[in-house]
């Protein structure tokens, strides 16, 4: 089952830890800086002669959207790994040192940016090799403001205060990611542009049917009230221009009294009768919404989906066609 955004949070104690042990490890690893004196492991020549042998590019994506879109374009060319552990949200995954050296020793080091990598700043890699797939659209990041800070039953605190980082669900935006990824690429394999650039206009492609979907089953009824369980799905709201208000619910837990309370006291203002989930929420929360004339509807952002990441697109369909019962 896809993991929900926010449910593994490293520990504020734990993760300060980790970090300090993977920048010690950093700077004792000879990859760590992008001299002149050091191999770029992206250079053009160094990483086409690779390919040509059938070693294929050593790709790192930070989350399993990047991953499939380094997959559909690059197919048998490039070897992708998603390091986070499938029961952690990349958005809050901590690297090891193991995976510092991982990322450190990659043709190619494929980030969402946005925010999305916290470890960023602090963590040395080579430069030359990696790209920070959203900044093309800088300008259309958005900012948030929801700066409550809560924590998921024994898991660490966290806010989703800072730039919303779910970029890939608009596919417009996800599109571009793509293109970026393309670019990166049709660079480092010069001699596969013609087979590069046709997967990548195949991605596209599925990518601007997907958002066909939605347009077509929202149709004229974006104003219908809307409930979405996490404050994640800010891109896709501006996208489709929904009338969306965000919660700050998981589906494993069930809300307090408290929580209950005051949903039903939203829904006296915003009478939504559909709530937005990233994942399958448990049936006593589901019969729970139900006494207040509330339905559920997943529609899961899939950043980290295990070994089934190359199934991203399809769980995309799927929430596309779960999505379509909202407006029925």
């Amino acid at each position: 089952m896809p993991m929900p955004l926010c449910r593994r949070l490293i520990s504020s104690s734990s993760r300060c830890a980790a970090l300090t042990l993977a920048l010690l490890v950093t700077s004792l690893l000879p990859v760590a800086c992008d001299s002149g004196n050091t191999p770029s492991t992206g250079s053009p020549a160094r990483t086409g002669e690779k390919a040509a042998k059938g070693a294929g590019l050593q790709v790192f994506a930070s989350n399993a959207p990047l991953a499939y879109f380094a997959k559909r374009i690059g197919d048998a060319a490039v070897t992708v790994s998603v390091p986070p552990p499938v029961d952690i949200d990349p958005a809050f995954w901590q690297p090891t040192a193991e995976d510092i050296a991982t990322m450190q020793a990659a043709d190619l080091v494929i980030l969402n940016g946005a925010g999305f990598e916290h470890w960023r700043s602090q963590v040395s890699l080579v430069e030359r090799t990696v790209i920070e797939t959203a900044e093309g659209f800088k300008a259309a990041w958005i900012e948030t403001r929801d700066g409550v800070t809560h924590s998921h039953g024994t898991e660490g605190a966290h806010s989703h205060a800072g730039t919303a980082f779910t970029t890939w669900l608009d596919p417009d935006q996800a599109i571009e990611q793509a293109r970026a990824i393309h670019a990166r690429l049709a660079a480092l394999l010069p001699d596969q542009a013609t087979d590069l650039q046709a997967r990548f206009m195949g991605l596209e492609r599925d990518l601007r049917t997907l958002n066909g979907q939605f347009e077509s089953a929202i149709g004229s009824s974006n104003g219908l009230p809307l409930v979405f369980s996490h404050p994640i799905y800010q891109y896709f709201i501006r996208r489709y221009e929904l009338n969306g208000r965000s919660l700050h619910w998981e589906p494993e837990e069930m809300p307090s009294e408290s929580e209950l309370t005051a949903f039903a006291h939203l829904l006296k203002e915003h009478p939504a009768k559909w709530m937005v989930w990233e994942d399958e929420p448990g049936q006593a929360i589901r019969s729970k919404l139900r006494e207040l004339g509330v339905e559920c509807v997943v529609v899961a952002p899939a950043s980290n989906m295990g070994p089934d990441w190359e199934r991203w697109l399809e769980r995309q369909i799927e929430n596309a066609t779960q999505f379509a019962k909202v407006f029925e």
